[in-house]
């Protein structure tokens, strides 16, 4: 009896071992995960303007993220003469795919048939009034002066004043185009009415 006992004991457990791994070996593995991964959007650092209305060079250009309405009017050669510029924000960003419209002065507007403002009894007197010729001195005339050029707009006018208050006076009008302060089709149209006197 004691035999078939110790017979019986190793048996058993060798049973229940096969039926441990059996059952192990049938419940299911879990499934495979498959992650995609997401493109990271690539940043844009450039992006495309439509400036028109009254531009010297209306067109798409391309400018930097980030740049401003200002600097896309001077990407079209800056404003024209009968640019009215008053109601908008020059600081403001342009966005990508953006059409940008530059108004032009309305004939009868009170701005179009005003005279310049009077100039200060210690001003100089435009060079117009101080010789016989009718051009305007790059070197001494105002912004408003300046503006009343055709194609000179705020924007131009502001970069010849810096250009002349960071290296001095221009020694010739040529330097307006070859500095490229004004594009060459402004520069033809402005050169007959400028000096440097």
């Amino acid at each position: 009896m004691r035999n078939w006992l110790l017979t019986a004991i190793p048996i058993g457990v060798a049973i229940i071992a096969a039926l441990v791994v059996s059952v192990s070996a049938r419940q299911p593995q879990p499934p495979i995960e498959i992650r995609t991964i997401e493109p990271q959007p690539t940043p844009v650092v450039a992006m495309y303007v439509h400036v028109d209305g009254a531009v010297a060079a209306p067109g798409v250009y391309s400018l930097p993220t980030g740049a401003r309405i200002f600097e896309a009017i001077e990407a079209a050669g800056g404003s024209t003469e009968e640019a009215d510029t008053r109601e908008l924000n020059l600081a403001a960003k342009v966005t990508d795919g953006q059409k940008l419209v530059i108004p032009i002065r309305r004939v009868g507007s009170a701005e179009s048939v005003a005279a310049p403002p009077p100039q200060p009894a210690s001003a100089a007197p435009p060079p117009s009034a101080a010789s016989n010729s009718p051009t305007i001195s790059i070197n001494s005339a105002t912004k408003r002066m300046l503006e009343s050029l055709p194609g000179i707009g705020p924007v131009t006018a502001d970069k010849i004043l810096l250009r002349r208050t960071a290296t001095g006076p221009f020694t010739r009008i040529e330097q307006l185009r070859d500095e490229r302060i004004v594009n060459a089709s402004t520069y033809e149209r402005i050169k007959a009415l400028i000096s440097v006197d």
